[in-house]
């Protein structure tokens, strides 16, 4: 009798269906990587060893599709009583529809075809002891339970007390991973988290530490956990608005959130204060330049220092678990060290002072003063205040004039102000020789217009504390006719040894009614003085 052939599958459909590996799941069961879920028959065996006599310690044609994990075993696989735990090779029969029945020997496919038979441990089921965090309770505990699947029985039971777990939480806590034992005989475990805001899921729990014959499954991931938000506003109020550089200031404020029952006192916040706006994204401080904690009024009071002329903002610390980020903005000066250079001082016979010179540093419209001192040490009075201009290669001019005294020492000052530091010019000394005319008269005192006047007088300077003659002082003999403001100089003259002098008008005589005066045109040591007024009444 004649028997037809099976027919063989077209080449290409067969290279479609090979087998490519077998796997072993944590429940025992095996799978077959055939992709071909029409596959008429598929049996698989597992072999005592990889060599070709090797005696087959279990078998089983009970597979079903599965559009995941391919051929998978109803049951999980298992093998004789006493088998020890290792790797066994893993052979596979099958046949396709319209072929032959084909022959995968796992011994030839590495790892690839193998069965893992061993304790299979894995993270079963995890959870949060809370529905959410929020800015007051911000540590939660994840439970977890650890489950050890034992092919040599075919059952699970809660894994050994003491094996380790490692949860590796998502970017949102503030550990990266905690590693935890299971307590007691219920596989249990408990690892405790603070997370810096929502977790929303990504990291996971993992077995590790596993001996040889126990075989870890992939991480169980980990559930989300919700953040609640907080509102707040703030304000603050520092206690100086001008400091040195690297001093403190006190900033101090009120700080409340807003609850179900409306603003309340927002305690135990953390506020700082910063150079910059909050950061929201980052929840860093740049530029902090102090920070403390609000009691349970919401006030807070904390020191805070500088270097430079700055805006500061206080706020609550950024934080996943703040809704808004509002602050309270100040300002403060750090003034800088300014100079006085090129100062010149000078006291003319009138007895009025001039000083000029140059401010150096923020010197724009900043105030300078022309100061007097006995001793030049104590004592500083100001004569004039004045205000520099734009600056100049840096420097800003000025110039003060004000009324001086007889024997003195003047400096220019700058008061410390929010832009520069308080700065003294150098000391300057001015002083001249005070004088003074102790008699003047005109003769005769009652004349004819044509009657030839003599004016007579004496002059002096002062020594230390005594008045003596001043001898060869220029003199100007001055007449102011009735009814002008004018004075006109008549004669100029020396005064003599004892400070004595006489002018006659001999060429002159008198001009009609009017008064005269003699005055000291003053060189530049002297100050200026003049005698007192006489009124001739001229027949």
């Amino acid at each position: 009798m004649a028997v037809t052939p099976l027919v063989a599958a077209p080449a290409a459909f067969a290279a479609n269906a090979d087998v490519t590996s077998v796997s072993t799941y944590g429940d025992g069961t095996l799978s077959v990587g055939l992709n071909d879920g029409d596959a008429l028959w598929i049996k698989i065996s597992v072999r005592a060893s990889a060599t070709a006599d090797a005696p087959v310690l279990a078998s089983t044609d009970a597979l079903h599709y599965d559009s995941v994990r391919g051929w998978l075993t109803e049951q999980p696989i298992s093998l004789p009583s006493g088998t020890g735990y290792g790797d066994y090779p893993v052979d596979v029969d099958y046949r396709l529809p319209g072929g032959t029945v084909q022959h995968w020997a796992g011994a030839d496919h590495g790892t690839s075809g193998l069965l893992d038979y061993r304790l299979h441990t894995s993270v079963t089921a995890v959870s949060f002891d809370r529905d959410h965090t929020d800015f007051d309770n911000r540590t939660a505990v994840l439970n977890g339970t650890v489950t050890t699947f034992d092919p040599a029985t075919a059952t699970s039971r809660p894994a050994d007390a003491g094996t380790q777990v490692r949860v590796d939480w998502p970017s949102g806590a503030v550990s990266t991973a905690t590693t935890v034992t299971t307590a007691g005989a219920t596989g249990a475990f408990a690892a405790p988290v603070t997370a810096k805001g929502a977790l929303s899921g990504g990291g996971d729990a993992v077995v590790v530490g596993a001996g040889p014959d126990t075989t870890v499954a992939e991480g169980t991931s980990l559930p989300a956990l919700p953040a609640e938000t907080t509102r707040y506003r703030i304000s603050a109020d520092p206690s100086a608005t001008r400091v040195h550089k690297g001093t403190t200031f006190t900033v101090g404020g009120t700080v409340q959130r807003l609850t179900a029952d409306g603003w309340k006192p927002f305690a135990a916040a953390p506020v700082v204060t910063t150079t910059d706006t909050p950061d929201t994204t980052g929840y860093t401080t740049p530029g902090l330049l102090g920070s403390g904690t609000s009691d349970s009024t919401g006030t807070f009071s904390y020191k805070a220092t500088v270097t430079t002329s700055t805006y500061h903002r206080t706020y609550v610390k950024p934080s996943a678990y703040l809704e808004n980020s509002p602050y309270a903005e100040n300002y403060v000066h750090v003034p800088t060290a300014g100079s006085i250079s090129g100062l010149t001082a000078s006291i003319d016979q009138y007895g009025q002072v001039k000083a000029s010179g140059k401010l150096g540093g923020a010197c724009i419209d900043e105030p300078v003063a022309l100061q007097y001192s006995k001793n030049g040490k104590t004592g500083w009075s100001t004569l004039v205040k004045g205000t520099v201009g734009y600056p100049s290669s840096g420097k800003c001019a000025f110039s003060l004039t004000a009324w001086g005294y007889i024997d003195g020492y003047y400096r220019v000052s700058h008061a410390e102000t929010d832009a520069m530091l308080a700065v003294n010019s150098a000391t300057k000394r001015l002083h001249r020789t005070d004088t003074r005319f102790t008699s003047f008269d005109m003769t005769p005192h009652n004349p004819k217009a044509s009657a030839k006047f003599v004016a007579t007088g004496k002059l002096q300077y002062k020594s230390g504390s005594t008045w003596k003659g001043y001898k060869g002082a220029n003199l100007v003999l001055v007449f102011k006719p009735k009814g002008d403001n004018t004075w006109y100089w008549v004669v100029k003259g020396k005064s003599g040894a004892n400070g004595s002098f006489t002018f006659k008008g001999d060429q002159y005589g008198y001009y009609g009614d009017g008064t005269w005066a003699v005055y000291l045109n003053a060189d530049s040591t002297h100050f200026y003085s003049e005698s007192k007024t006489v009124y001739v009444n001229v027949r």
